[in-house]
């Protein structure tokens, strides 16, 4: 009771002040502090109850659809495919930029794993072609090698079968060196043959290695003896491709071009019946001779040792 009196006091106070301003009754009446609290308090009041019961309507709502949703009741079945039909323009238009996402990820774990493969496939071939390179060194080693034994110009020698390590750098003059010497039986001046026949001489001998002469040399010189027409001559090198048959005793003119020349006995240095090569060309200066193949290109020989 005492508060009521006391805001009705204050509010003559306050309409006496703005009466003594000058202002009109009407407007200040319509200023007093009652008239606002009232209709403030009010108006909140019933806003805040539309609010609540709002909020509990929507509730009940959504706890109604869950439960009609979890029995699969029909309305609710009909309002989601009537729904998707309404939505589906912008789930497409939603869907469309994740799709173009999801496959911009997939093209790049695909190019990130062909990556990976490349270099895997990469590594694999690397080791197929060295593989493939050793496997075509053993066959054509092998091949040299069942070539080398089957070749045996003659059974009175014994054979020691040796690698080339070292060659000259041209392919029918110069010298080799093979990886046999004298702790393995070799001594100078024997013949050195490979699969196609007489290659050279050994002439410096080593423990372990052996320097061969080639045929082909400048300073060799071997006894030959042509094939048909059995005339005997010297075969010496040129330091070229082709040897010359020299001091040849008989007719020259009786050797036919494509006559096979093999060495001979005399001397005793090197066996009868070792090929050599064959006659290729005619010149002023006499009959030339090439060999079946290069010379240095050899890469196992065997140095004839007398029994």
């Amino acid at each position: 009771m005492v508060l009521r009196c006391k805001h009705k006091e204050r509010g003559d106070a306050i309409t006496r002040f703005h009466l003594f301003l000058g202002l009109p009754l009407p407007i200040v009446l319509s200023m007093r502090p009652e008239r606002y609290s009232y209709s403030y308090s009010s108006n909140s009041t019933g806003k805040s109850l539309k609010s609540r019961l709002l909020v509990l309507a929507l509730v009940l709502f959504a706890v109604a659809l869950l439960v009609m949703t979890r029995v699969h009741h029909p309305w609710v079945i009909n309002l989601r495919t009537q729904s998707v039909d309404v939505l589906r323009p912008v789930m497409e238009a939603v869907t469309l930029p994740v799709r173009a996402i999801g496959s911009l990820m997939q093209n790049r774990a695909e190019m990130l794993n062909a990556h990976e493969e490349n270099k895997l496939l990469k590594a694999e071939n690397e080791a197929l072609r060295h593989w493939q390179s050793v496997a075509q060194a053993l066959k054509a080693e092998n091949e040299t090698l069942r070539g080398l034994a089957a070749y045996r110009p003659t059974e009175q020698v014994e054979y020691i079968t040796a690698k080339v390590i070292a060659q000259s750098p041209s392919a029918y003059s110069g010298t080799m060196i093979i990886n046999a010497g004298a702790e393995q039986g070799i001594i100078s001046l024997q013949p050195v043959v490979d699969a196609y026949g007489l290659v050279g001489r050994a002439v410096e001998v080593g423990d372990r290695t052996a320097r061969v002469l080639l045929l082909s040399d400048n300073a060799s010189r071997v006894p030959v003896i042509t094939g048909a027409s059995r005339q005997n001559a010297i075969l010496t090198g040129t330091g070229d491709e082709l040897m010359r048959l020299t001091f040849v005793v008989g007719e020259p003119q009786n050797i036919k071009l494509g006559e096979t020349v093999m060495t001979t006995s005399e001397g005793g240095l090197i066996p009868d019946s070792v090929m050599v090569g064959t006659i290729f060309r005619r010149d002023a200066s006499g009959l030339l001779v090439k060999p079946l193949r290069p010379l240095a290109r050899s890469e196992y020989v065997r140095v004839m040792v007398a029994k």
